[in-house]
């Protein structure tokens, strides 16, 4: 089994399996119609991703997260920068929508690793709810996971230079 993580919502906490809001907006890997699981190699990735989303917000408007983590049956496929297109990347997802066309349409493995835009060398891990295996996820814990006060923006404290 793959141990990988999620951050879900205070609101969505009773749903931390649930590919809606992939399946309704689309994102990185996915168009809209296309369901997903969006999850990481590690707790920090998982905050990083959800913080590169919101720049600038104020930390009293960072929402209420809960950590949760899953036990995945290891039927990956893993996708290094160097098997991507040269447009993986970019700002825009119209193009990064269709890169996983063939496992989007027909899954052969439950999850494909991709790596993350924000931290190149670590790993998100897409996970198909269309594949036989996704009913075989564990949900192992579901916890708070507070946001340290620094990672929000504070209109009062001038940004640092480092």
């Amino acid at each position: 089994m793959l141990t990988v993580y999620r951050t879900v919502k205070a609101k969505y906490r009773n749903e931390p399996l649930s590919t809606e809001g992939a399946r309704l907006f689309g994102s990185r890997w996915n168009p809209k119609s296309f369901p997903l699981l969006y999850t990481t190699s590690s707790p920090a990735l998982a905050l990083v991703e959800l913080l590169v989303h919101q720049p600038r917000v104020r930390y009293e408007k960072l929402p209420n997260l809960s950590l949760v983590t899953l036990a995945v049956p290891d039927s990956v496929i893993i996708y290094s920068p160097e098997q991507l297109p040269d447009y993986w990347n970019v700002e825009s997802y119209e193009r990064t929508q269709w890169i996983l066309r063939d496992w989007l349409t027909q899954p052969a493995t439950l999850a494909a690793a991709v790596p993350s835009v924000v931290v190149p060398m670590s790993y998100n891990y897409l996970i198909h709810p269309a594949h036989p295996d996704f009913s075989r996820i564990q949900i192992i814990k579901a916890e708070p996971f507070p946001i340290e006060r620094r990672l929000g923006q504070d209109e009062d404290r001038p940004a640092e230079n480092t």
